[in-house]
């Protein structure tokens, strides 16, 4: 049976490999650290799906408001093992975040997604997202 919480300190190794699989790679200590801060933010959220007392899924969703288009929350990460793909994992991970939205007065939840990952469109379309726009990031390290 599959069970979606909020995301807790000892779940970071599993978050770690998940992270790595969707093409993300970083160490366990990293993760740890942006993970409490994340944990101790009221306007993000993580969550977990867990199967087996494993951790097979992982999302984070930020409540944000923008001048021009308001307030909404904002999937910005959502990562499924490639062992549980097609079981309903990711579409349970969505339903929290709507439910998240809701409790928050939101009636917009916005996910961006990788224009290479087509799979993740098809998904995002099935549960009921239309695209919007695409786009390009351009990034300036310092």
């Amino acid at each position: 049976m599959m069970e979606i919480r909020e995301a807790k300190i000892d779940d970071s190794k599993e978050i770690t490999e998940l992270a790595i699989q969707l093409g993300y790679p970083n160490d366990l200590e990293t993760i740890e650290k942006r993970l409490a801060t994340l944990l101790s933010d009221k306007n993000v959220m993580i969550a977990v799906s867990v199967i087996d007392n494993s951790v097979v899924g992982w999302m984070q969703v930020n409540h944000t408001v923008s001048l021009d288009s308001g307030y909404h929350v904002e999937i910005v990460g959502l990562v499924v093992s490639d062992r549980v793909r097609g079981r309903g994992t990711g579409a349970a991970l969505v339903d929290t975040a709507k439910v998240w939205a809701g409790v928050r007065g939101c009636n917009m939840v916005r996910v961006r997604c990788n224009l290479i990952r087509t799979e993740s469109h098809k998904f995002y379309i099935k549960m009921g997202f239309r695209q919007k726009k695409e786009q390009k990031v351009f990034e300036l390290e310092l």
